[in-house]
């Protein structure tokens, strides 16, 4: 059996909460927002951000923090992250009266081919800390729901290029997508991302595509004084007009229904660790009737790691 917190500490559905909502505009300030972000720069690879595994593969998808975990690492980046309007737009999605800003970053992508349909990196009860790949997966096994924290995500968009369009399923993977092309300024959506199937299109033609593994792990995206912006790794560049590159902002906030909900989540006696993580995958395994042996450490055996990987891997039928 697999251990379980109390019924009364569990913080949300193992469901999606809610359609999505559209906000429209996003910020009082775009233009403020569109300063920031060529201030920001230069910005790393997704992949380096989130210490994803290096396979030689990685694609150029450039992104930064401007806030993490209610501290502001960027300079004025405050009122984007406390924006009124993505707190009320979390409490009418979630039903929430108790909304905490979480995260705030912003994501720019060169032209490259479309991204599977995914979920959002998910947020659980002690895995503040967890590695990547570890809550990757335990994003798509659906063994973690009861640890599950309600997060509310906000996805603005800055693109009037070519491609980029943004695909979700807010019926579920069984039903019809819905598709939003650009162009696309200062709009966003507000959804439940870490259970809502999503996807970003082609960004730019063809022709321009850049091959998986072009780029390596330390590149970064330059802005220039003309309002385009260069990859720069290791002595090779890649220039882009402004109109080339997709310019996104994802906001994540906790979304309580009370202040007792937020009680119980920092009730710390409910929390995930490396080892109560790992039973609960033995469990499963062991139910599946996969063999393994279970590790001294959860963390960092790669044959244990290998193992939930190839188990457990996302699944989508559309």
């Amino acid at each position: 059996m697999q251990p379980q917190p109390r019924a009364e500490s569990k913080l949300r559905a193992p469901t999606m909460v809610a359609k999505p909502l559209w906000l429209d505009p996003a910020f009082d300030d775009p233009e403020g927002v569109l300063d920031l972000a060529r201030r920001s720069a230069p910005y790393p690879l997704t992949a380096r951000v989130h210490k994803a595994d290096d396979n030689g593969d990685d694609v150029p998808f450039f992104r930064i923090f401007w806030a993490h975990t209610r501290e502001v690492k960027t300079p004025g980046a405050e009122a984007y992250f406390n924006n009124p309007r993505f707190i009320e737009a979390a409490k009418t999605l979630f039903d929430a009266d108790y909304i905490v800003p979480s995260a705030i970053m912003l994501n720019l992508t060169t032209p490259q081919a479309g991204g599977a349909p995914h979920l959002d990196l998910p947020f659980f009860r002690g895995a503040e800390k967890f590695p990547f790949w570890l809550l990757e997966v335990m994003g798509y096994c659906d063994l973690f729901h009861d640890w599950a924290i309600p997060i509310a995500s906000t996805l603005t968009w800055f693109y009037e290029g070519a491609g980029g369009d943004f695909e979700y399923w807010p019926d579920g993977p069984e039903a019809p997508s819905t598709l939003v092309e650009p162009p696309l300024w200062n709009v966003a959506v507000a959804a439940d991302n870490e259970y809502m199937w999503h996807r970003v299109g082609p960004v730019g033609g063809p022709a321009d595509f850049m091959t998986p593994g072009t780029v390596k792990r330390e590149a970064r995206l330059h802005a220039l004084e003309d309002g385009g912006w260069q990859i720069r790794d290791e002595g090779r560049v890649w220039p882009y007009r402004a109109d080339q590159v997709r310019l996104s902002i994802l906001w994540k906030a906790y979304a309580f229904k009370d202040e007792a909900a937020w009680a119980a989540y920092r009730d710390r006696t409910h929390d995930l660790d490396p080892m109560l993580t790992a039973r609960v995958f033995a469990d499963d395994l062991a139910a599946k009737g996969i063999a393994f042996t279970f590790p001294d450490d959860p963390m960092a055996d790669p044959g244990w790691k290998a193992l939930i990987q190839n188990t457990y891997k996302p699944t989508f039928v559309a």
